[in-house]
């Protein structure tokens, strides 16, 4: 079929939704990272650790699909192998993204004496900032996410074992807290002055501090003091923008997610779990992003993913500081190709600004 002509280019579209001008649609995120590379012949793991691949891949399929330009890079694993343990890459039918294979803190005393490691050459950061590096050579927007502290601090010792700490050594649980905003600080700096802050939105997401997991109390006292910090040096390095993934069953969070500083305006990245005017009522000064369900638009039937595509954009539109629909977490890598098509025909059918 024949889509309606877009009214201005993604790039155009981005940075007026980012300015608060008026927009001719609504702007499709497509959270798209290992499916990228399956759609152009790469390997899952290409969209990882090999910014290459990676950048190419989402440039082909965004112009494949008419996606807007905003790309993703990140994996909910950030921490383990930076600190000094080690993470695989994803591989065989049900591995889709990096996962810790050792955690650099198996003791309190490991604890004690773990220090912050050169953040240049630590881990992931070279595969990050070369990917940054190629995405400003594009000039458009791009997402950076770089993960939350609570959610990294998980992954210094597997989050058994950190909800135990949180109970019975919350010193040390305070210690790797700080630890994990300390390293990124200096990721963003180095960042900064790598690439700049023109185009880089970085992404500051947290799966492991949902409802299932941790109490809106113990968010308090673990998350939010940490995200707060990493958020205001972010902000004050001169990143205009930050995207908060607020990732999982966080609806007793949401309240303190607003005292965290999102930037003028920020994105609020919305999970399946949560209800987008949830996210509207809390975070009415900033773009809300989200929030069709992931694994429908792997295992349900198009018509499904269009009905729900259909309810999610017409209840997003009503964002008074702008939308951007987009899955709530990353969009399967294995998903079928038109069920993944029929998200952009919802776009079509009901995003238009008239």
């Amino acid at each position: 079929m024949q889509f309606r002509e877009d009214g201005m280019t993604s790039e155009e579209r981005i940075e007026a939704l980012l300015h608060g001008d008026r927009i001719d649609r609504v702007p499709f995120c497509s959270f798209t990272l290992g499916f990228n590379c399956i759609n152009v012949g790469y390997s899952i793991a290409d969209y990882f650790n090999n910014p290459k691949k990676s950048c190419e891949s989402f440039e082909w399929t965004s112009d494949q699909y008419n996606f807007d330009k905003l790309p993703i890079l990140g994996y909910a694993s950030n921490g383990a192998w930076e600190f000094g343990g080690e993470i695989r890459w994803p591989d065989g039918e049900f591995s889709q993204a990096p996962h810790v294979t050792r955690h650099p803190v198996t003791s309190e005393e490991d604890a004690m004496a773990l220090r912050i490691p050169d953040v240049e050459t630590a881990g992931s950061v070279p595969i990050f900032l070369e990917w940054a590096i190629r995405y400003e050579e594009t000039g458009h927007r791009y997402i950076l996410s770089f993960e939350e502290p609570f959610l990294s601090a998980t992954n210094l010792t597997g989050i058994d074992t950190f909800c135990r700490w949180i109970y019975k050594k919350p010193a040390l649980a305070h210690r790797l807290l700080g630890l994990s905003t300390d390293f990124k600080i200096e990721f963003f700096r180095i960042l900064k002055e790598k690439v700049g802050t023109k185009r880089c939105i970085p992404m500051l997401g947290d799966a492991a501090a949902e409802n299932r997991i941790i109490s809106p109390a113990m968010f308090e006292e673990f998350a939010l003091p940490y995200s707060k910090k990493l958020h205001e040096h972010v902000l004050e390095l001169g990143f205009r923008h930050i995207c908060a993934h607020i990732c999982g069953e966080q609806n007793r969070n949401y309240p303190h997610w607003a005292k965290i500083p999102m930037g003028e305006p920020g994105i609020i990245s919305v999970s399946q779990e949560v209800d987008l005017k949830t996210a509207m009522q809390y975070f009415p000064d900033h773009i809300i992003m989200g929030n069709i369900e992931p694994p429908l638009i792997q295992s349900s039937s198009a018509e499904d993913v269009y009905k729900q595509a259909k309810t999610c954009i017409e209840k997003g539109r009503m964002a008074r500081r702008g939308f951007i629909f987009a899955p709530g977490c990353e969009l399967p890598p294995k998903a079928p190709p038109y069920n993944v098509w029929i998200l952009m025909k919802a776009v079509n059918d009901f995003g238009w600004y008239e």
